[in-house]
């Protein structure tokens, strides 16, 4: 009688196995969630009357504690001014000229970290930031005010960041010419909003017909800009110019690792990382309010036509002069090498847009610039040169020196850094006039950079560096500029005390 036993399949070579591993890791593939929530907000208020108090700063004051429990515990908002004025509270001498201000700011950072297969990691973030300050003058009747403020939040603008425009065709471009179609549908929109509106100091029905949304207002633009650049549908999109939180949509960054544990990139490679980073950025820089405004829902209402006098034309309270995108690539594609000889490489294609929207001029300007970039490195260690001791520091007893013997005038690794750096960099800049709709290139170049350096390091306080600079600009609008080359080369020594 013989028995064989043969062995069987390992639980880990089964499909079934293998295909609940890669679920698994899917489902597990979030590692890291992060949400940031801030708010401030401070209050500068003159002119307030009564004594302050010895306890929490409060003083009995008519019946009441003031300036109040909600002040002093930071709980109070903008309607503690007319509160403080309607207690007696501040004083309204006309010998007070300063107003009541205000200052408010919500930040919202979200942060995940993906990693759905292994050696591939997503960085997704999204943020959203809002200044807010008002300027109220109580000592007059109605308490005038102002605002200002700034607005950012992340968007993706992906869908058109790589379309064309060329000078034979007059530099058009398909987005534009959607954001000019979206005037309208705007323009109708926001029109309809003041249907059943009347015009203030009086019972009259507002009348397009006395004057209606202007088509190049903030109120239609703003909002054309977003729909077309950010790929959405004009007839269904946000009004707002600062859009809510839920609009708020993540950038990222990737990076994936997997290559070089490949047999073929284990002979040639310690490390073969490839990059890839993108971020779009919508701000509105900075914007005011209208004085002669008169509300009729919210921050929407009536402003004074100044050309008119005694006639009103329907506008928001804001009054915005210019809204951008910019939108990075950083780095489109990017190779991160190490070589087994300690070479380092690095090779990468940077992309960015700027879009910047003018009311005052009617005006979208849009910068771009591509880069391609190309970096070695080199470090030689231990090199003797200029009599250098070499090696790294040692002890009487042959071991590494290290903290105080460090110090005690040991010698240290003489270490030499070489560097290489060559980019080349194409930038232009075209301004879409959105009245005329025509487009024009105003400036432009073409920019080649040679960087080389060396790092020898002499003694641990002291550095010795070498280094020679190349850039040559080519203007492609010959118009406006001219070839530049500037060459810097020299030689410094870094002598540090803090070592």
């Amino acid at each position: 009688l013989k028995l064989t036993i043969l062995p069987g399949q390992k639980p880990e070579e089964k499909k079934a196995y293998q295909m609940a591993q890669y679920a698994a890791r899917f489902l597990m593939m979030v590692r890291n969630v992060s949400i940031t929530y801030r708010n401030t907000y401070a209050m500068t208020l003159p002119g307030y009357m009564p004594e302050v108090g010895d306890m929490l700063g409060q003083k009995r004051q008519g019946g009441l504690f003031a300036p109040g429990l909600d002040f002093a515990f930071g709980m109070a908002g903008d309607g503690y001014i007319q509160k403080a004025q309607q207690q007696g509270w501040l004083s309204t001498n006309d010998s007070i000229v300063d107003p009541a201000t205000t200052n408010a700011m919500e930040d919202v950072q979200v942060r995940v970290s993906l990693e759905p297969v292994r050696d591939l990691k997503i960085d997704l973030n999204a943020s959203r930031t809002v200044n807010k300050s008002r300027s109220i003058q109580y000592m007059f009747e109605g308490m005038p005010e102002t605002r200002s403020g700034n607005f950012s939040m992340t968007v993706i603008t992906l869908g058109n960041a790589f379309g064309k425009s060329k000078a034979k065709d007059g530099y058009r471009n398909k987005t534009f010419d959607r954001f000019l179609g979206n005037l309208d549908v705007m323009q109708r929109r926001v029109e309809a909003l003041y249907a059943d509106a009347t015009y203030p100091h009086s019972s009259i029905k507002f009348d397009p017909a006395n004057g209606t949304v202007d088509k190049y207002s903030p109120d239609v633009m703003i909002p054309a800009f977003l729909a077309a650049y950010t790929g959405r549908d004009s007839h269904t999109s946000s009004l707002d110019f600062f859009p809510k939180l839920l609009s708020m949509m993540p950038n990222w960054k990737v990076t994936y690792s997997g290559l070089s544990k490949l047999d073929c990139f284990k002979k040639v490679f310690k490390s073969f990382n490839i990059n890839h980073a993108y971020r779009s950025i919508y701000s509105v820089g900075a914007y005011n309010t209208y004085q002669n405004f008169w509300s009729y829902m919210g921050d929407r209402g009536f402003i004074q036509d100044v050309t008119n006098e005694g006639s009103f034309l329907p506008s928001s309270i804001y009054d915005i002069n210019t809204v951008s995108i910019n939108e990075q690539f950083s780095p489109l594609i990017g190779v991160d090498m190490t070589f087994h000889n300690n070479l380092t490489a690095k090779v990468e294609y940077k992309k960015t847009r700027v879009l910047t929207l003018s009311m005052a001029a009617n005006q979208l300007v849009e910068n771009g610039s591509k880069d391609f970039v190309v970096g070695l490195g080199y470090k030689v260690v231990g090199l003797k040169l200029f009599g250098g001791g070499g090696g790294k520091g040692k002890t009487s007893t042959g071991k590494a020196a290290s903290g105080k013997d460090a110090r005690k005038g040991q010698s240290v690794s003489n270490d030499l850094n070489l560097r290489a750096d060559f980019s080349l960099r194409n930038q232009s800049a075209l301004c879409r006039d959105i009245q005329a709709e025509t487009t024009q290139a105003t400036s432009g170049n073409k920019a080649l950079k040679l960087s080389v350096s060396a790092d020898y390091v002499l003694s641990r306080l002291l550095t010795l560096r070498l280094y020679f600079d190349r850039e040559k600009t080519i203007p492609l609008v010959s118009s406006t500029s001219y070839p530049v080359t500037n060459s810097d080369f020299g030689v410094t020594l870094k002598f540090s005390l803090t070592r």
